[in-house]
């Protein structure tokens, strides 16, 4: 929409429908890994469905803050964007039949810009919002800040970076050598009186090797500490985040298991997302 002017051009297509190819854009993804809640996290599966459950049996399980920059994007003329995400290890979604697909699942991911939060919404029912994203970026340092109006709700800080093996590392979305991406989508019927009724619910899942191109990492540094804190406020700050971040807030950190930045070449433009039933 709006459906009167014709086809919107977006990252998967130009006006005229032409594929596009994205092997020369770049990205720098910063992510944090840390052990937490088990309980907690699966508290963050989708509420209408019992099909989600972690490989791992156990009390604490393992997600990633996720910060990833992106650059010379021909869709944007040559711009680009950032974005940021929780993304949960070690999931798998058990189908109907009883098949099972693993992946890391997504229950958010924050961007700074309209135009691919509403493509992602609306062709790949990607779970987006709009946040402001700032880097602070030094020879030995990443640090993001993550905001609404001015309001800073997220503080993400690698410190002590040191050179590491492109060759060890897949580059992922996640930070992480991951099968794909799980996310659920969820669009409400028109009407007040429908209101609580889904025009669209399933879930989806992006298969990293069937995606339109794999990522190749050129530059990795390891974090010698990395750390964040999130701050929720309240809802005269953040009118419209206030129920999600505090959520994200109640996560304990057990342990941080490291951070890295990683720089590359070809950035995926997600068109192997999937209904999965």
């Amino acid at each position: 929409m709006p459906i009167a002017f014709g086809p919107m051009p977006g990252p998967r297509q130009n006006f005229s429908g032409k594929a596009r190819e994205s092997s020369e854009s770049t990205f720098t993804t910063a992510s944090i890994k840390f052990k937490t809640s088990r309980t907690l996290l699966q508290n963050l599966f989708p509420p209408n469905s019992t099909s989600y459950r972690f490989k791992s049996p156990g009390t604490v399980a393992y997600a990633s803050f996720s910060q990833t920059t992106l650059n010379k994007m021909d869709w944007l003329g040559g711009s680009g964007y950032k974005h940021i995400g929780l993304y949960i290890h070690g999931v798998e979604y058990v189908k109907k039949n009883g098949d099972i697909i693993s992946g890391t699942y997504m229950p958010l991911l924050f961007e700074n810009l309209t135009d691919p939060i509403v493509s992602g919404r609306e062709e790949l029912g990607m779970p987006k919002l709009y946040t402001s994203v700032d880097i602070h970026r030094r020879e030995k340092s990443y640090r993001v800040n993550t905001g609404w109006e001015g309001a800073i709700w997220g503080n993400f800080v690698l410190e002590g970076l040191e050179d590491s093996d492109p060759a060890a590392d897949k580059g992922s979305i996640s930070g992480e050598d991951d099968d794909g991406i799980l996310v659920y989508r969820y669009i409400p019927k028109v009407g007040y009186a429908k209101r609580g009724e889904a025009e669209a619910e399933y879930p989806v899942f992006v298969p990293y090797a069937e995606d339109s191109l794999q990522p190749q990492p050129i530059r990795i540094w390891k974090a010698g500490k990395a750390s964040f804190k999130l701050d929720p406020m309240d809802w005269e700050a953040l009118p419209t985040l206030h129920h999600i971040i505090s959520r994200l807030a109640e996560l304990p950190v057990y342990e941080v298991m490291g951070g890295k930045v990683v720089e590359g070449l070809g950035v995926p433009d997600v068109r192997a997302a999937q209904r999965i039933e």
